[in-house]
């Protein structure tokens, strides 16, 4: 063990604290909802495009059929974190804490572990948000949701609109038209099926690089002065953790370059796929969703985002425990188009 100098001192300076804030780019998008119930029930009417038909001065009006409706049925998965405070977590000095501590008082062991408990909740919060918002791009891009301890959950995206676009069409292929592909997702798919058409296009790092170096996209954007990357964006465009990149045929343009931390690969891995693009229309009608959660302890149904337990186990070891059932559901899924493009 090395000895301190008391002779000599040392200054500590503040340590320095990679904390990764959850980026909520996709998840500031969504209504909130909760419910009392572990499952929940949503209703979906698409109503049909008629018109008035012309009739003769004589005639009654024609008789119309009224649309019906589809009920789907959810139950979110369950997430959970806990996190354990031992009396070797309060011998542990903490980051930027002084080596040497003037006394050890019982008021001083009070905060240290006041100190603890606050930072385990806010890092168990933190992980709850980086999971919604990576359900969220899951879902974006994949239509479901697999969560590896229970059934796939499928989101009501059409399936014709995910998809690996055609060998001509990919934004890396010699003689393809993103800015053309752009505007037919636009009009033969968010517009038709979705009701609005596209105003926002999230891409991956990847698909973006090779959207730039198009060579059409090159000429489009020479023939109408266009610098992406130099437009500044309004206050309503600009997200943590995205870049906003500018305007084509009316579609807000995004890179979305954050990581979570992949724990069966062990690294970190994009949260919004490099290879892809995510198009996104007017009224998505984004909803984040909450089933209840069940405290056999006081046996109460709690209708909440987030639960959080405490117990001692053997009178040793404090437990805290954060709880969640999240589930995105885009209630509009026609206005969703996600493509691989590369």
């Amino acid at each position: 063990m090395a000895l301190i100098d008391t002779n000599n001192p040392v200054e500590l300076s503040q340590a320095l604290v990679l904390a990764y804030k959850p980026q909520t780019f996709f998840r500031r998008m969504c209504l909130t909802v909760t419910h009392a119930t572990k499952s929940f029930l949503i209703d979906i009417e698409k109503k049909t495009r008629y018109m008035s038909p012309y009739i003769r001065d004589t005639e009654d009006g024609e008789t119309v059929a009224r649309d019906g409706y589809e009920t789907k049925t959810y139950t979110p998965p369950k997430t959970g974190t806990k996190r354990s405070v031992t009396q070797t977590d309060l011998e542990v000095r903490n980051p930027g804490q002084n080596i040497v501590e003037i006394s050890a008082d019982n008021a001083n062991e009070e905060r240290r572990l006041n100190k603890i408990v606050i930072a385990d909740l806010l890092d168990m919060q933190a992980y709850n948000e980086r999971r919604e918002e990576q359900q969220i791009a899951e879902i974006l891009s994949t239509g479901k949701v697999v969560t590896g301890v229970g059934e796939e959950i499928k989101a009501p995206i059409p399936d014709s609109h995910i998809f690996n676009a055609a060998a001509a069409d990919k934004f890396d292929a010699v003689g393809s038209d993103p800015i053309k592909w752009l505007r037919t997702m636009s009009r033969k798919k968010i517009s038709l099926s979705g009701g609005t058409g596209a105003r926002r296009a999230i891409f991956g790092g990847d698909a973006f690089d090779a959207f730039l170096d198009n060579a059409k996209v090159k000429a489009y954007l020479d023939n109408r002065r266009i610098s992406l990357g130099e437009v500044e964006p309004n206050p309503d465009q600009e997200f943590e953790g995205v870049t906003y990149q500018g305007r084509v045929l009316g579609i807000d343009l995004y890179t979305y370059d954050e990581y979570f931390f992949n724990d069966k690969e062990k690294k970190d891995q994009p949260m919004m796929p490099e290879d892809r693009i995510i198009i996104i229309g007017g009224n998505p009608r984004f909803e984040m969703h909450y089933g209840a959660v069940f405290d056999g302890a006081t046996g109460t149904i709690n209708k909440t985002m987030t639960y959080a337990w405490e117990w001692v186990e053997r009178g040793k070891t404090r437990w805290r425990e954060v709880e969640s059932h999240p589930l995105f559901v885009p209630v509009n899924g026609g206005s969703v188009v996600s493509a691989k493009v590369i």
